[in-house]
């Protein structure tokens, strides 16, 4: 009886070890699968930080590259703008005048510092032919002999707006004016032929400045008949006007009347001719 309780008691002995070390064994499985999916997580959260990584540093190449294509678009602006305005010749009256003045300030493009000026005070349509011109080279003389001189690929003529005041007058017309300036436009082709000649047109005044003789209506009726004839002298017309509205705002005037600031130079007058330059062939 003994020997049978003995045997009973190693059986089951024997049968709660083996139970204990398949739960050890099952524990130790367990624990290992756990670490392998641990390091699976691992690697793919790399993976995807180094996934995320790439495409952010690819994104920023693109942005770079991007910076760089608009530094290089506006570096070939600015020498397009460059070659277009060196050496060339802006004639006019006070107005451009005082674009001439405004030219060497700091706020200036350069893309203007190499424009010539043939620029006279009082002067207009009338005297342009007269031999006492604009300066040029520290001389005053008619402004054919310093474009022969020069020989510019463009000249941009601003002229008329002294003659304005009575315009419409019996004995003072349009066609009279127009005559008188289409005599200049052909002197000055026969002095530099190989020029190409733009005519600005003549740009409003105040309105409180307005009278019946000094009128944006007139202004704008010799504009108009200022752009046919333009076709007639084979020249280009630039429509400069146009940007300032029916009349001049005292804002961009410097003496509430005809002409301009600093103010209208820089937002108006600068960003005409720059279009003018960047949208030619």
């Amino acid at each position: 009886m003994n020997k049978r309780a003995n045997r009973v008691y190693w059986l089951l002995f024997i049968m709660v070890l083996i139970l204990g070390v398949s739960i050890i064994i099952d524990g130790i499985r367990a624990k290992k699968h756990e670490n392998d999916n641990s390091a699976v997580q691992v690697i793919e959260t790399t993976a995807q930080t180094e996934s995320t990584t790439e495409s952010t540093t690819g994104e920023t190449t693109t942005s770079e590259d991007a910076t760089e294509g608009t530094t290089l678009d506006e570096a070939a602006a600015n020498q397009k703008l460059k070659d277009f305005y060196d050496g060339q010749v802006f004639v006019g009256d006070s107005i451009m005048d005082g674009f001439a003045r405004y030219v060497p300030k700091t706020e200036a493009p350069e893309w203007l510092n190499n424009v010539i000026f043939l620029t006279k005070v009082s002067w207009g349509i009338n005297t342009a032919l007269d031999d006492d011109g604009p300066m040029y080279q520290g001389k005053a003389q008619n402004v054919c002999d310093s474009l022969g001189a020069i020989k510019p690929e463009r000249i941009f003529i601003n002229l008329g707006i002294n003659e304005m005041r009575g315009l419409g007058t019996p004995g003072y017309s349009i066609e009279k004016l127009l005559n008188t300036y289409g005599e200049a436009i052909a002197a000055i082709k026969e002095a530099t032929p190989s020029s190409k000649i733009y005519i600005i047109n003549i740009t409003p005044c105040t309105e409180e400045k307005e009278t019946a003789l000094f009128s944006n209506a007139t202004i704008k009726e010799f504009n108009e008949d200022l752009k046919a004839q333009c076709d007639v002298w084979g020249v280009e017309y630039l429509d400069l006007a146009s940007k300032f509205g029916d009349v001049l705002d005292p804002e961009l005037s410097s003496d509430d009347f005809v002409h301009h600031n600093d103010k209208a130079y820089s937002e108006i007058w600068v960003p005409f001719f720059r279009n003018l330059a960047l949208e030619s062939e």
